[in-house]
């Protein structure tokens, strides 16, 4: 019965507001007679009942427009809870970016020839004079390092999965932070090769000032080439040890504070091409859902519910690359966390439950990460599953970020493959 109690605070709510929504509705039809009446009793003149009918009608839009946003989100959330509680995962058919395509890339190019990278668009990697004319003394530009594991990519073109405007720092916990004219290329990610052979595998992120359009052949934009070693500036030596520099123990410093209440960011998404708006009107509504659960004290979307204690069981696979395997469900995996939502030191990410329930093909197993908070190389005790396509889907904020979600395998079952299926059948 608890498992189902805060399906019935999210029912009441979604019922509530959809009444107000209807009867606002209502309302706003009632408020079109209002100088029709208001003159036939002579209760205001002509510029009066126009004035008062604006107001009202001002009023109950902005009424009707949050409690209609507010019980879409009812209904998104309650369809995503019943999926979680079926072990049916709810990923996305369509991608969340407004891909763009050639013909429109190249009228934009035409009319303004410095236009910022959009989602779709091809964008050709400088070449690395080039681009070590952008750095500094530490490699970086706008404090994000050029790592030596990027300088593979020089001169090749790749399409712009996403712009990077803002990003969530995780390592600090300063949360939503501001970054400028910056982009994520299509499967460009870190190979860790530079950084102690780190399998985090984090997409790369890219300054615009580091690529171009690949219809620009004329000379170099920047000035002549100097003299980086790369290499020297992946690591600093601390208290007689090596901690290693990337993008992702930078991304601080390569960012600006946003302010919790600063919702202009998703302008920018919708703008940039980040999002489409059907998308975004889903995730604004379910922030509205919650925060209006909030202030009436009900439960907040997703809910987990792990076990009360501080230990947490252990399960080893032997899984490897290209094996197939299903997500448990939301429940089997309850079962594997601790009181602080993790299994042995790895937290399970609200956001990981969209996975729940679906196949995925391993992609890596991961047994040694760069610490993104001290930069220390980390040799994990239990090691971590990487599932394609299983990446981050950025939240409620909507952050550009794609990288992989750590999996334990405890939290995975393995699937035959179709080989192996056939075998069966045959058998």
């Amino acid at each position: 019965m608890q498992h189902h109690s805060h399906r019935r605070s999210f029912v009441r709510l979604t019922i509530l507001v959809s009444c107000i929504s209807f009867s606002t509705l209502i309302l706003l039809g009632l408020a079109l007679f209002l100088p029709r009446w208001s003159s036939g009793l002579h209760l205001l003149p002509g510029w009066g009942a126009w004035l008062a009918i604006a107001l009202v009608v001002v009023g109950l839009v902005m009424i009707g427009a949050f409690t209609g946003l507010v019980a879409i989100g009812g209904f998104v959330v309650l369809h995503r809870d019943s999926c979680e509680e079926r072990g049916v995962p709810y990923v996305p058919v369509r991608p969340r970016e407004r891909i763009i395509g050639p013909t429109m890339a190249a009228f934009r190019r035409m009319l303004n020839r410095g236009a910022k990278l959009l989602p779709g668009e091809v964008a050709e990697v400088r070449s690395l004079p080039e681009i070590l004319a952008t750095l500094d003394e530490r490699g970086c530009l706008e404090g994000l390092p050029f790592m030596p594991e990027m300088a593979a990519y020089c001169g090749h073109r790749f399409p712009v999965q996403r712009r990077v405007d803002k990003v969530w720092e995780y390592a600090h916990r300063t949360g939503l932070r501001r970054v400028h004219n910056a982009v994520l290329l299509n499967a460009m990610r870190c190979d860790g090769q530079s950084h102690g052979e780190c399998q985090a595998a984090c997409q790369l992120i890219w300054k615009e000032a580091w690529l171009r359009p690949p219809a620009t052949n004329g000379p170099h934009a920047f000035g002549s080439s100097r003299q980086l070693d790369l290499g020297a500036h992946t690591h600093v030596t601390v208290d007689g040890g090596r901690r290693y520099v990337c993008q992702m123990t930078e991304i601080e410093r390569a960012s600006t504070q946003l302010p919790p209440r600063d919702l202009s960011h998703y302008w920018r998404d919708l703008m940039g091409g980040n999002i489409r708006l059907v998308p975004l009107l889903v995730v604004l509504s379910i922030r509205l859902f919650n925060g209006t659960q909030w202030r009436l004290g009900g439960a907040l979307w997703p809910v987990l519910r792990p076990r009360d204690s501080d230990s947490s069981p252990h399960q080893d696979l032997g899984l490897q690359p290209g094996q197939l395997v299903r997500v448990k469900s939301k429940h089997a995996i309850e079962l594997t966390l601790n009181r602080s939502l993790r299994n042995r030191g790895l937290e399970f990410g609200t956001d990981m439950l969209f996975c729940c329930g679906g196949s995925y093909r391993v992609a890596a197993r991961v047994n040694r990460i760069v610490h993104e908070g001290s930069g220390e190389l980390l040799l994990l005790k239990t090691g971590s599953i990487l599932l394609e396509g299983a990446n981050a889907n950025g939240g409620t904020v909507l952050t550009p970020q794609n990288e992989f979600f750590f999996w334990r395998e405890i939290w995975l079952d393995p699937q035959p493959s179709a080989t192996e299926t056939d075998q069966g059948s045959i058998r």
